[in-house]
C-alpha cells in the first residue's frame, strides 16, 4: 500500500499563530506539506505584496517545506448565492485567493461550493446554476495563474455528497476543477468516506483527514469519533491516489493533537512523519 506523505492543515491555528510560525514550527516536527488557512491574523489576502509572497515561498523552499494548497473558508463568501451582488463578492475574494496561491507556489485552492439556507434550500438546478456561473468567473484566471480549484464536500454547501459533488465537476468538464473529499463531512451526513472516495475515484485531489460521529460535526483529533480510518487507507490504495492528504485538526492543542493523530493513524496505514514522531 502506498500513501502520499501527511500533511498538516493550518485550521487549529489561525486565532494564534502566523502562518510562516506555524509552518515552521509543525516542519521541526517532521512535516513538510502543508495547507495554509486564510484567516487574519494567521494569513490574510491583503497584507503581502506579490514579492514578498514569492520570497517567502522561495525561503521556504530551500527549507523543504512544501506550501501545497490554500483554504478560503466559506464563513465570508458564498459562490452559490441567490444574491449576484454576494456572488460576485464571492468571485473576487477566490480571484485574490488564486493569486495568492499562485505567488506561494501552491497547486490548488480549496472552494467550498456554496452556501445553503438548511432550513429551506434552494433546488438543486439552481445551486448548479449560481455555481456554474462563480466558476465560469474563476476558472479563466485560476488557469492562467497555473492554479486548479478542488470543490470540497461540506454539509452546508450546494454538493454536500459525492454523488452530487462529482456529478457537478464532471458536468464543468475542466482540468482546473477536482475534488477536495473531507472524510469527516462525508460521515457526519451519513455518507461511507469508502464508498465516497470510490464513487470520485480520480477527481480526488486532496483528502481532509479528521475525526467526528454523526450526531455532532467535528473535526477532533482521530479516534475521538469513529470515522472508519483503516478502511479510508484501504479505499486510498484502492483508487490509487496520488494527491495530499492533509490533517485537518481543530483542537485547544492543535500540535499535540496533530501528532497524536498521525500516531494513530501510522498504526491504521498511513505513512509515518519524516521524523518518525508519528
Amino acid at each position: 500500500m502506498k500513501i502520499h506523505a501527511l500533511g498538516i492543515n493550518t485550521y487549529g491555528f489561525i486565532w494564534t499563530t502566523p502562518a510562516a510560525d506555524c509552518v515552521r514550527s509543525l516542519h521541526a516536527l517532521g512535516y513538510d506539506e502543508f495547507e495554509l488557512v486564510v484567516n487574519p491574523p494567521h494569513l490574510s489576502l491583503d497584507d503581502s505584496s506579490p514579492a514578498q509572497r514569492e520570497d517567502l515561498a522561495a525561503a521556504f523552499r530551500a527549507e523543504g517545506i512544501c506550501l501545497r494548497s490554500l483554504n478560503l473558508p466559506s464563513l465570508d463568501a458564498n459562490l452559490a448565492s441567490p444574491m449576484a451582488r454576494t456572488r460576485a463578492y464571492s468571485v473576487q475574494l477566490f480571484h485574490d485567493a488564486i493569486d495568492l496561491a499562485a505567488d506561494l507556489g501552491m497547486a490548488h485552492v480549496i472552494t467550498v461550493p456554496g452556501r445553503m439556507n438548511p432550513l429551506l434550500a434552494p433546488a438543486p438546478q439552481q445551486r448548479q446554476m449560481w455555481m456554474a456561473e462563480s466558476l465560469l468567473a474563476l476558472l479563466p484566471h485560476a488557469q492562467a495563474r497555473g492554479v486548479g480549484l478542488a470543490l470540497e464536500n461540506v454539509p452546508f454547501a450546494s454538493f454536500p455528497d459525492a454523488l452530487s459533488l462529482g456529478d457537478f465537476v464532471r458536468s464543468m468538464d475542466s482540468l482546473a476543477l477536482s475534488v477536495c473529499y473531507d472524510v469527516a463531512n462525508a460521515h457526519f451526513i451519513g455518507e461511507s468516506p469508502v464508498d465516497g472516495l470510490r464513487q470520485l475515484g480520480k477527481l480526488v485531489s486532496i483528502v481532509h483527514l479528521s475525526d467526528t460521529t454523526r450526531t455532532a460535526w467535528r473535526h477532533d483529533e482521530v479516534g475521538r469519533g469513529d470515522v472508519p480510518f483503516g478502511d479510508v487507507a484501504l479505499a486510498l490504495a484502492e483508487t490509487e491516489f496520488e494527491g495530499s492528504c492533509m490533517l485537518e485538526i481543530i483542537d485547544p492543542n492543535p500540535t499535540q493533537a496533530i501528532v497524536r493523530s498521525h500516531r494513530t493513524l501510522a498504526a491504521l496505514g498511513f505513512p509515518a512523519s519524516r521524523s518518525g514522531a508519528a
